[in-house]
């Protein structure tokens, strides 16, 4: 089988390609800075980026399926998730097609609330231009929850945090759910789907609890892995509302790539981010392995082999 990813000097899309590569495949992986490749030699590297139709002809020639992961998380502006997660996921999907390559979308659970923030609109409306562009090419979206374990910098500060012994957490007027998924399962899921899931079909991606977790469980179960028993704080919208806007003022005069995002606040207050609908657990052999607390003690041993906890 022969791959073609976008997204791969990311957490996820690293992890994708190495697990390919385990079972085989051949992969071309595009890249604006191929130094950022992890197994660079043994994989087909195609310079670029997703404003560059012929890099992503190129990228998807000969191949028999298409991952697109790549995007923007934190942007500067709005506009820049539209030009890259709406407009660059449409263009990935029409060389997808013209190369007849299955294409595996990653989207995201926030697209299900398109409202609650600029990021979750542009995966909601990514979806849609992919349906449109590939047109009758094969193609299907997953909507993946919140990913952590190995190689993820993005959890750290919510480790340190626990292990510190503060287990932070939204003021809801019912407890907040979410559902999480360790890095690996996220990646079975994609290569599963890309074998089995029937196709012009958006996915949930769910963990092993149909029901989710509380932010209290999640906390409770990281302090068990970090060896500490943290004290729950539910901390009031406005609290983090101020934070968040000075954290994005400073960051903005000092000209340094943002950390929160815009309507990242209203992320956190949703109440339910638990995949539960159309999932694709449901139509294929895929089921999540790993417990949370083993990817929790997976992803702890990983920052503390790196000196990062």
């Amino acid at each position: 089988m022969r791959a073609a990813v976008t997204g791969g000097t990311g957490f996820l899309g690293a992890a994708l390609i190495d697990q390919l590569l385990k079972e085989k495949w051949e992969v071309a992986a595009l890249a604006r800075n191929p130094r950022r490749l992890n197994n660079a030699k043994s994989v087909k590297i195609v310079e670029g980026d997703l404003q560059n139709d012929s890099a992503l002809a190129d990228l998807a020639a000969g191949a028999d399926v298409f991952f697109h992961l790549a995007g923007v998380t934190h942007a500067h502006a709005d506009d820049d998730y539209h030009a890259v997660n709406v407009s660059g996921a449409e263009r990935a999907a029409r060389a997808a097609a013209d190369a007849k390559a299955k294409l595996i979308h990653i989207s995201s659970l926030t697209a299900r609330m398109p409202d609650v923030s600029p990021y979750g609109r542009s995966k909601f409306e990514s979806e849609g231009a992919v349906a449109r562009a590939a047109g009758t090419a094969p193609w299907l979206a997953l909507r993946l929850p919140a990913i952590y374990g190995p190689g993820d910098l993005v959890t750290l500060p919510y480790f340190k945090l626990i292990k510190s012994g503060l287990a932070l957490e939204p003021r809801t007027p019912a407890p907040a759910r979410a559902s999480l998924l360790f890095v690996a399962d996220a990646v079975d899921a994609m290569v599963s789907a890309a074998r089995a899931a029937p196709e012009g079909m958006v996915y949930e991606v769910g963990d092993e609890t149909p029901a989710g977790r509380e932010w209290a469980d999640i906390g409770r179960i990281l302090g068990g892995t970090l060896g500490s028993t943290p004290r729950r704080i539910r901390v009031p919208r406005p609290i983090i509302s101020a934070y968040h806007a000075l954290l994005r003022t400073t960051e903005r005069s000092l000209g340094k790539p943002p950390s929160v995002r815009a309507g990242q606040v209203n992320e956190f207050f949703y109440p339910d981010w638990v995949a539960r609908d159309n999932l694709l657990s449901d139509v294929s052999g895929w089921r999540p392995a790993t417990p949370l607390q083993e990817g929790f003690a997976k992803t702890a041993h990983w920052y503390q082999e790196h000196g990062l906890l």
